[in-house]
């Protein structure tokens, strides 16, 4: 087995803004915000708006109140007969209540979720605290821990963005520190 040399700080960080600008192109071309808008308030939110991106991921939030599962379909149709996989989970708990889609489209995976009790405020307080709490030391260790993490089978589902930007936040900075906090967290 061949093993990979690690990519070094300037080939993470490079290889961040490349795909924020591919990321770009492709909102453009398949007019994401556009298709979902009709419905209510547009939020991006994970890796795409931290700068923190590793591969090709995007996730949308639609402030959706009241929105029937039909009416989501309806709105996520144009991209499901576009994408070569799809997903969907209607999430009716006290804290996540939406209409989940995730849709492998063009080499990226797609993240739609249509809010229909709005948009957890702790979702976007995460989004706009997190960029504050990064310098560059922080921000390479999330980028670090995400390459090594985002080919795992458990990788985004089980353990994604979110929670190693926690762990880093946490003080967490290796693979083993990382596991090991993990582990901790599971109790």
């Amino acid at each position: 087995m061949i093993s990979q040399m690690p990519l070094t700080d300037a080939e993470l960080l490079a290889r961040a803004e490349a795909l924020h600008a591919e990321a770009e192109g492709f909102l453009a071309a398949h007019q994401v915000e556009r298709r979902v808008a009709a419905v209510g308030r547009v939020l991006f939110v994970g890796s795409y708006v931290t700068g923190l991106m590793v591969w090709r991921d995007l996730d949308v939030c639609v402030d959706a109140p009241g929105l029937e599962r039909g009416a989501a379909w309806d709105l996520a149709r144009p991209f499901l007969t576009e994408a070569d996989r799809v997903r969907y989970e209607h999430l009716d708990e006290p804290d996540d209540r939406r209409h989940y889609f995730v849709l492998r489209l063009d080499g990226w995976k797609l993240d739609i979720s249509f809010f229909t009790a709005g948009i957890p405020p702790e979702v976007e307080d995460f989004q706009e605290d997190l960029p504050g709490r990064l310098d560059d030391e922080r921000r390479l260790a999330i980028l670090r821990l995400k390459e090594l993490w985002h080919r795992r089978p458990e990788y985004p589902e089980v353990v994604g963005g979110f929670e190693i930007s926690q762990a880093v936040l946490d003080g967490v900075r290796t693979g083993e520190e990382l596991e090991a906090h993990l582990r901790e967290r599971r109790g």
